[in-house]
């Protein structure tokens, strides 16, 4: 009699067990917290046509932009946490939004449980062919000779591509003048037209406009120069240690069962080893990374204390 009072809850386990083993039986929604377009959403396509084949079931793209990607993050954090709902998060969504945002509505740590680290893309600090400048040790030198004179645009502020400048500023101890626009698009056109100075954007965006010389590369952030543009040094060549990456990963909702994200883990990383997958993230201009999830537990946790010193130190207050 006693045995028997352990029936029902020996066969709600099973059953458990079994279901994960079947998943997924349904489709899986992938949700982009950005715009179409952009490296988010190449990736995202990339990484969700390699789970649609081993998983055999459709993954889904579902656009949720807005707030620096944390609209669509707070949709994945309160869906479910049953495997059929994913997100590829970014630094806007994830590692820079606790610093930026006074009542974020979710906990980039708490909310989620990590997949898989899928890509980094490194900025580029490119400036207008006008500027006096051929190098970081150069460009130092003449923000030094001229504080706060040098402008440089970003696609909004707490974006990389605002806090690469910061981060820049801090460890150069120069004055720049940040001016925020509502995208890197719009950043680009003023530094074409010469309204702005200089730029810390994402690679693949600056990319076509450093080969035509329209604008005149000086470094990347990575820790190591870019296999797609080699002569261009790496910031942390003048600066040691300086690295900023803008990262892609896969979560789930916290609570998604082990077994379930050991799967989507073990699938996403076998696909981030194919070389196909890899030729097609470094045409995008990206650096392939893969791991478990404790690996990009680790690196999450790191990237949130980086830029919360960061803004910090540079006076950015919680909005």
């Amino acid at each position: 009699m006693r045995a028997l009072r352990f029936l029902p809850a020996l066969l709600f386990v099973a059953l458990g067990f079994q279901a994960h083993a079947q998943y997924p039986t349904k489709p899986v929604k992938l949700i982009v917290p950005y715009a179409a377009g952009g490296t988010t959403d190449v990736l995202a396509r990339i990484v969700a046509d390699k789970l649609t084949q081993s998983l055999g079931q459709q993954v889904v793209i579902e656009y949720k932009p807005g707030a620096g990607g944390t609209i669509g993050a707070d949709a994945a954090a309160k869906s479910p946490p049953d495997g059929y709902t994913i997100v590829m998060g970014a630094p806007g969504s994830h590692s820079t939004a606790p610093s930026l945002y006074a009542k974020l509505p979710f906990d980039p740590v708490k909310d989620f449980a990590p997949i898989v680290h899928v890509a980094n893309v490194p900025n580029s600090i490119i400036v207008h062919p006008t500027l006096p400048v051929k190098s970081v040790p150069e460009l130092i030198a003449y923000a030094k000779a001229n504080p706060g004179r040098l402008t440089y645009g970003s696609a909004g502020t707490g974006a990389t591509t605002h806090l690469t400048g910061e981060l820049f500023a801090l460890m150069a101890d120069v004055k720049l003048t940040h001016i925020p626009y509502k995208g890197s698009s719009q950043a680009m056109i003023d530094l074409l037209g010469g309204q702005i100075q200089m730029m810390f954007e994402n690679l693949p965006g600056a990319a076509s406009q450093i080969r035509s010389s329209k604008v005149r590369g000086l470094a990347v952030t990575s820790l190591r120069r870019s296999p797609a543009f080699p002569d261009l040094p790496a910031v942390s060549e003048t600066l040691p240690g300086f690295e900023v990456v803008a990262w892609f990963a896969l979560f789930a909702p916290a609570g998604t069962p082990p077994a379930i994200v050991a799967r989507l883990n073990a699938e996403s990383d076998r696909a981030l080893k194919l070389a196909d997958v890899r030729e097609k993230i470094a045409q995008a201009g990206s650096d392939p990374i893969g791991g478990t999830p404790e690996d990009l537990a680790k690196f999450l946790a790191a990237d949130i204390a980086k830029w919360a010193r960061v803004t910090r130190e540079a006076g950015i207050k919680p909005q």
